[in-house]
């Protein structure tokens, strides 16, 4: 069963929204979800004073589907919480999208802002555009941040992705800025445009697979060696399977990948960096 909500105008104001999630939706009639609360600066307000809404609610937050229109930059928090359901997003939209994300699944067709994912535990997020600063990050403070669930960014993503990762999946199709990976504990990334500067610091486990250049990797990583990787190909299978959409050019299996290995200024280092050597000699020679 589906809600749709059309914003009626930007807010002068930003506003979070955290219950726009199937779970507050599930068993309530299209007037009762008006009247749930948001915050706007330091007033408590209604989503009915921002969208119109209309549509069939459904009983479980299982069978509850949210549509969203307008330009929702301003919007902050849709499906932070979120355990089950699906939400559809037609545009871009604001801060903490799928925050600390259970299980369910989010579309969006355009681009989101900073800390989208933070601290998710399930679920999967799909976004067309481009990702803010903190995607899948762990906020100020917390030992973790992603702790699993798949996340797919067809666009370019901001700095520091991934902080704190324990566990999940990451694929992006074009860039990463700087510091992506920071201070990882687990899980997988797949990169397939250019990976910035000083990826993994800190990091002690998980993997990392760059389809495309690196500019650079910490000191503190060792190369360990080249060769043709059934173990890389695997992952590459995945991806296409998943999203061929992703993979501008297709990648033999003959192609020689270079592992790095690291953080040595930990006092564990076993994160694996996977790099396509045709494209990153410069890390080896």
């Amino acid at each position: 069963m589906t809600v749709y909500m059309a914003l009626k105008q930007v807010p002068d104001i930003p506003i979070e929204a955290d219950t726009i999630t199937p779970n507050a939706f599930s068993g309530k009639t299209i007037e009762q979800i008006g009247k749930l609360k948001v915050i706007q600066g330091n007033a408590s307000r209604e989503l009915r004073d921002f969208f119109e809404i209309k549509g069939n609610p459904a009983e479980s937050a299982e069978e509850t589907e949210i549509v969203l229109s307008g330009d929702l930059r301003k919007v902050k928090m849709i499906g932070k919480g979120m355990n089950g359901g699906i939400i559809k997003i037609d545009g871009d939209v604001g801060m903490h999208l799928g925050a600390e994300m259970i299980a369910g699944r989010i579309t969006v067709t355009g681009s989101v802002d900073a800390w989208a994912g933070a601290e998710m535990s399930g679920g999967n997020i799909q976004i067309e555009g481009n990702a803010g600063d903190y995607l899948c990050a762990g906020y100020r403070g917390s030992p973790d941040g992603m702790k699993g669930g798949r996340v797919y960014v067809a666009g370019n993503v901001g700095r520091e992705m991934a902080l704190h990762m324990r566990k999940g999946f990451i694929a992006v199709t074009g860039n990463v800025a700087e510091m992506a990976a920071a201070r990882m504990k687990g899980g997988t990334i797949m990169v397939c445009g250019k990976l910035g500067p000083r990826a993994c610091t800190e990091s002690t486990k998980g993997m990392v697979f760059a389809l495309g250049k690196i500019d650079s990797l910490p000191p503190t990583y060792k190369y360990s060696g080249s060769s043709e990787r059934e173990f890389t190909g695997y992952y590459v299978r995945y991806l296409k399977s998943r999203r061929p959409d992703f993979l501008k050019s297709n990648i033999p299996s003959s192609e020689k990948w270079a592992k790095f290995v690291g953080d040595f200024a930990e006092a564990e280092s076993k994160t694996e960096i996977y790099a396509r050597m045709n494209l990153n000699t410069h890390l080896v020679s």
